[in-house]
Order: structure tokens, then sequence, then C-alpha cells
């Protein structure tokens, strides 16, 4: 049986609702220009995600993109502190912070942030473990080996999940907060279309580990290498991949773009049942 996670309050797993999480995007090196949020639109914009069905928001500084110019921690660490104490004066729904520095997430859970989400999976900073357990807060994990997204292929992905998942309980996380990122998007120089694909379509088989499950998929290059299309115009295809993910065992939907993504996923939710 599926550990369920609660995020302050906000539980997560098979016996809920599949959870959208809208993308505050504060990182000006993106892959999707038209999702950076400038300053003065926060608030309006996280309002807007939530009116329109978002349960929490992901708050990111620095682009994953591979092509993406590299920025200092101290960049990352200007563009989302103040964001995070922002969105606390206004709101307390649930807020994930986007890095894999360790005194990013300390500071960001001291201002009110309530998980943590790593793409390097607990492979990079190595105090970031120990800040989740300190804290004792939830944590998204995505599988790599060595770096963001290094793995190819279902059985590579849950090998590091495996991986993953034991090298956080051995730093003191607990089991009942772990959720699970496998790993969708271009994020290294041998991973490919197909690759992302594969990993949909046997997305199932991450049920395994019997934790939530994040699918984040909206608007990434593979839809764009399928449709022949820019990051722009990729929301119906995002939209089709993320129902088939929810279908398939997905727990968290990450997303740009809010209001389309509920009716989506809940009616790809009404067919999994």
């Amino acid at each position: 049986m599926m550990t369920d996670v609660n995020i302050s309050g906000l539980n997560v797993g098979d016996k809920h609702p599949v959870r959208i999480m809208g993308v505050i995007n504060l990182s000006v090196e993106s892959f999707y220009k038209q999702s950076v949020v400038k300053p003065d639109l926060l608030i309006q914009t996280v309002q807007q995600m939530i009116q329109d069905g978002a349960e929490i928001i992901d708050i990111g500084g620095r682009s994953t993109w591979p092509p993406a110019p590299k920025i200092t921690v101290s960049s990352e660490y200007r563009r989302v502190i103040p964001a995070i104490e922002k969105i606390r004066e206004v709101t307390e729904i649930p807020v994930s912070i986007d890095t894999m520095h360790s005194q990013i997430a300390r500071d960001a859970l001291d201002l009110g942030a309530d998980l943590i989400n790593d793409v390097s999976g607990f492979t990079g900073d190595s105090n970031l473990s120990r800040v989740a357990a300190e804290y004792d807060c939830p944590v998204m994990l995505m599988a790599s080996r060595n770096k963001p997204g290094d793995v190819v292929g279902v059985a590579d992905t849950l090998d590091a999940l495996s991986r993953i998942i034991r090298n956080a309980e051995e730093n003191g996380v607990g089991s009942e907060r772990i959720i699970l990122d496998p790993a969708i998007g271009r994020w290294c120089e041998m991973r490919t279309t197909k690759h992302d694909l594969e990993i949909i379509k046997n997305f199932k088989r991450f049920t395994v580990f019997q934790k939530p499950l994040l699918a984040a998929l909206s608007r990434k290059s593979f839809v764009g290498d399928v449709l022949g299309k820019p990051p722009g115009e990729r929301l119906y295809g995002s939209i089709a991949a993320t129902a088939i993910a929810v279908c398939a065992g997905a727990n968290i939907i990450r997303t740009h773009d809010v209001a389309a993504t509920v009716d989506a996923v809940r009616m790809a939710e009404k067919l999994r049942k």
C-alpha cells in the first residue's frame, strides 16, 4: 500500500485527489520564456493559480535546461527567498522550494516553505538531505546519479530511485516524507525524446516503490519534438501526456498551466478509477 505524504495538511497519495502544483518560474534563463514571472506580478500570478485550482506552489530561481547559462547560488537566493517571503504574507498554500542548495532550502523553510523539490535527488549538495531531516519536511526527489536526470531508460531510472530512497533514509529523512520524480525531460545529452516517451508509457512501473509520484512534463522538449512546436505552443501536447501519466499513477502534476491541467487531471482521475 502506498504511503501518504502529508504536506502541511495536504495529503498526497493514491487515496487522495491528484494534486496540482503551479510553477512560479523566476529564472530569466528558462527554456519557456513566457513562463517567467516578473517580481511585480508575483502575487497576482500566485493568486490566479490558486483560483484556477493549484494546491501547491513551486518556486524556482534557476533554470535546469541544459543550454541555459549557469547562475551563482547567491543569484538564485536573491530571486527565490524574497518571493517566498512575499507569498507567505498573502497565503498559506503549501510552497515548494525548487533548489539543489542546502542554504537556500534552509532559509526558505525558515520563511515558511513546506517542502523541498530537489532535481538532483540529494546527489549534489551533501547537506541538503540533512536539512530535510532536521526540518522533517517532505521532499520531492528526481531520478539522478551524479547530476540531475542523468539516467537513461526505465531500468536505469528504477535503479536510481531505489538508491535515492536508500540514501535519503540513511540520512534521516522519513520514508513517509519522500515523493519520487522519474525525471522526464532532456536533462543530459544521452537523453532523447524516445527515452521520455518510454518513461511516460511505463509510468506505472514506478509505483513499485509505494511512494507518491510527481510528473513534471509541462511544455518539455519531448512535446516539442513530437509536435514540431516551440514551448509556447505545447499546451495541448502537455495535457495529453499529463492525462496518460495520471492514468498510470501520478499523484502530483507540476504545470505552468493550472486551469487547463486541472480539467485534464480530473477527467483522467475518473478514467483511472
